[in-house]
């Protein structure tokens, strides 16, 4: 065989390679970017990184980073996770099939609004979270003594494993895995993991499941709508009774979803964890 044929023929079964390789992937399509601000990546082992812009597909395998001013969310079957800055995930699937994340540093939050199936799963570093129904977050903090998990919860408990131990948090509580002592709660703090506005979520239903309006005290909604009966960004008329009990997750995010006239909090509220009534 001449050179040449042996150059093309070599090209021909790359491509069909790369080609199958590439349909495999696309086929095992593990959800898509549902908002970004600022630059964020996916990147399979031994790939170069891939920019992610709004409706990108992420692939199980795929390590997501968001630098020091970015953003992103990406919506994973039912189950939406969200990067804060300074962060990596690892996706993948669960032996049920259902999405999972690791975290590998800095923080993300994970929104589940089924009520049934199977659960999804939240890694951070040798913790395990089940999330069904949760609003969940994962921390990675350093100490002098290395790296260690805080996995907190404020919409129903999540249950907590790390080996043999297992550790419950309650609405409002986080789980602290920590080396060399065993896993404890401690009280959440104020401050959340910001939920994106899902700017290209697949469809409005998803969309809408993981909108932070479904993340408001009664309260918040009442401080939010200045026209008693208001409709809220298209969810028909809210009132303090038939709202969500849930918190708001950003002011910033609740402020563009929600027609607010910004007003002083009053003192039972608080500022800077998601009121959105702070100016």
């Amino acid at each position: 065989m001449r050179k040449h044929d042996i150059f093309s023929t070599c090209a021909l079964a790359g491509a069909l390679v790369l080609g199958s390789a590439g349909a495999a992937l696309a086929a095992d399509e593990l959800g898509r970017v549902s908002a970004v601000s600022g630059e964020a990546t996916a990147q399979q082992p031994g790939a170069e990184p891939r920019a992610l812009a709004c409706g990108d597909p992420v692939f199980p395998g795929d390590t997501l980073r968001t630098g020091s001013d970015s953003h992103v969310g990406v919506q994973l079957d039912d189950v939406a996770a969200h990067l804060d800055p300074n962060s990596q995930v690892v996706l993948g699937r669960t032996v049920v099939n259902t999405p999972s994340a690791r975290l590998l540093a800095g923080k993300v939050r994970m929104i589940d609004p089924r009520d049934e199936g199977e659960p999804a799963q939240l890694a951070v570093l040798d913790a395990d979270a089940q999330v069904m129904g949760n609003d969940a977050e994962g921390y990675i903090f350093s100490e002098k003594v290395g790296p260690y998990a805080m996995l907190c919860e404020w919409d129903k408990p999540l249950p907590v494993s790390r080996g043999k131990e297992h550790k419950t948090a309650d609405p409002h509580e986080c789980v602290i895995a920590k080396p060399k002592e065993p896993l404890y709660t401690a009280n959440a703090h104020d401050q959340r993991i910001p939920a994106l506005a899902q700017e290209c979520a697949p469809g409005p239903d998803l969309a809408s499941l993981n909108s932070p309006i479904h993340h408001l005290t009664p309260r918040d909604v009442a401080a939010a709508a200045p026209i008693p009966g208001s409709d809220i960004a298209g969810f028909g008329p809210v009132t303090a009774d038939t709202s969500p009990d849930y918190t708001c997750d950003n002011a910033g995010v609740c402020k563009a979803l929600i027609p607010v006239v910004p007003v002083e909090p009053d003192p039972g509220q608080f500022c800077g964890g998601g009121v959105v009534a702070c100016k």
